[in-house]
């Protein structure tokens, strides 16, 4: 967890060090704080320079000249707005800049506060926002997803189901797109759907303001070209008097539907629902990398969970858009190219490339003893060095009286939290090149696989009874020199068969 917090850490520094040029979002921001103050409703409508110019708020002049003289509605929640407003009232008499730069160091110390939540609980998305060049730019730039990540993080250590479901609440009261982490709890915890009706109630309410705006203004119509993106490709063709964002989205959209057909046959649902969503999406703006991350860190290695990742990085072909402004889009070819560099490479990963497939260990010559998995029998942190017991050589078969000399108890998990990983059992923290691996998980009844992962494999564990998963495998003797002598985290994944997931990683040597 150090080397991720101190590597993202030096990289969010050297990125505020330069200033805002790629987005204005966060001069958005500090406008709608600047209106709070001033007394202007910011859900009311989009403001242009006429509306704000007798307000003589020079903050909000520097807003309009960022965003080509009209600043858009705040579609944002009170959670959000409200903060805006007081970080502008704390640092006005620094001048605008300083406003802005506030907003960009809240962000970039919310990633650091996601990394140091995920580190436990989630190891591959703290990796992921820690070491993802998008995710920490978006981040530097002030963006505000990870704000609301943040606060979903945080709901994974709440103590009791009120807690998270609060947490969960504010998370969707900074940014309406945190509601999806909402459902997707309540979807999963049929005692908290009286609360959620409750929740939900509450986020009308919040969100009331910009409702009745949009219904009695209609929603903002911008003065310059549309985003490129493939939902627009008709606006496009008409804007650039040219056939070719058609032609480029009747290539994209079957792959596209290849890609989400062969997702949903193989069982990946949560990644192909995420990439056909970010396809289908108005703006595949490059920050929105940070709402891809925790889909792709609950995906395994699929095409699909692929995909989601290349989409990630690809976003960034947004930007050429702003760097060129509307005069980009009267070049088809460059048009097309920018539609090409969005899409085309996630959605042919996840329709074409091969489907990994975990290689099962060999089961041992006798199932290992079982172990009691109630929650009621779930081990204390005092216990981490207390082994199991284990059956003698006669009645197991196995290569000693007790093979598994290396056992690993993780701490217990936030109170409302059922799944999880009881312990992790190995015969040696020290693998040989052609040497023998044994393991045994123990896990809560409800897990049904099990996967060991690293260095981009993954190897199933097989399952004997509810709650434990045993097996062998033979390490290959030909492991190249320069993965020998070294330690690789693996990380044992146990997953529900309704999408819950545990993690916990073992430091493993691996040596001639």
């Amino acid at each position: 967890m150090v080397v991720r917090l101190t590597v993202a850490a030096l990289a969010l520094a050297v990125a505020l060090a330069f200033p805002v040029r790629l987005s204005a979002d966060v001069w958005a921001y500090a406008a709608y704080g600047a209106m709070v103050t001033d007394g202007v409703d910011p859900y009311a409508r989009a403001y242009r320079n006429a509306d704000l110019a007798p307000l003589h708020d020079p903050l909000l002049d520097r807003a309009l000249g960022a965003w080509g003289g009209s600043i858009p509605r705040d579609v944002y929640g009170p959670l959000f707005t409200v903060p805006c407003a007081a970080v502008v009232v704390a640092t006005r008499p620094f001048g605008p800049d300083a406003s802005v730069f506030a907003l960009r160091l809240m962000a970039a110390l919310a990633l650091l506060a996601c990394i140091a939540l995920a580190g436990r609980t989630r190891p591959r998305l703290a990796s992921l926002l820690a070491y993802h060049p998008v995710v920490l730019w978006s981040a530097a730039e002030g963006h505000n997803d990870s704000w609301w990540l943040a606060l979903v993080l945080l709901a994974d250590w709440a103590r009791g189901p009120r807690t998270r479901l609060a947490l969960l609440i504010a998370a969707a009261g900074v940014k309406a797109v945190a509601v999806v982490a909402l459902v997707w709890d309540v979807v999963h915890n049929r005692h908290a759907r009286t609360r959620a009706a409750i929740a939900f109630a509450a986020l009308a309410l919040a969100y009331a303001p910009l409702a009745w705006s949009v219904i009695a203004h209609g929603l903002d119509h911008g003065l310059g070209p549309p985003r490129v993106s493939l939902l627009h490709a008709f606006a496009l063709a008409a804007y650039a008097r040219s056939s070719v964002p058609l032609m480029v989205a009747a290539a994209l959209v079957p792959v596209a539907i290849v890609a989400f057909a062969r997702a949903w046959r193989g069982g990946d649902v949560l990644a192909g629902a995420a990439l056909l969503a970010w396809t289908l999406l108005p703006a595949p703006e490059p920050w929105y990398a940070v709402w891809l991350v925790p889909a792709i860190a609950r995906s395994p290695t699929t095409p699909a969970g692929r995909g989601l990742l290349a989409a990630s990085l690809t976003g960034l072909a947004g930007y050429l858009q702003d760097l060129g402004g509307g005069t980009v889009l009267h070049d088809p070819a460059l048009l097309g190219g920018i539609m090409l560099a969005q899409y085309a490479l996630p959605l042919l990963i996840a329709a074409i490339s091969p489907s990994p497939h975990a290689q099962p260990m060999q089961a041992p010559p006798t199932p290992p003893a079982p172990v009691t998995a109630s929650p009621s029998s779930y081990p204390s942190p005092a216990e981490t060095t207390t082994p199991n017991p284990t059956p003698s050589p006669a009645a197991s078969g196995l290569p000693s009286p007790n093979p598994y000399l290396y056992v690993v108890t993780p701490t217990a998990p936030p109170n409302g939290v059922t799944t999880r990983i009881i312990e992790v059992a190995m015969n040696d923290r020290v693998l040989h090149s052609g040497g023998l691996m044994l393991v045994r998980v123990t896990t809560s009844p409800d897990v049904t696989t099990v996967v060991a992962r690293t260095m981009g494999h993954e190897i199933a564990v097989p399952l004997y009874s509810p709650g434990v998963f045993a097996g062998q495998q033979q390490m290959p003797s030909g492991i190249p020199f320069f993965l020998l002598n070294r330690t690789f985290q693996v990380d044992f994944v146990a997953t529900t068969a309704d999408g819950h997931t545990a993690v916990t990683s073992l430091p493993l040597r691996l040596e001639r």
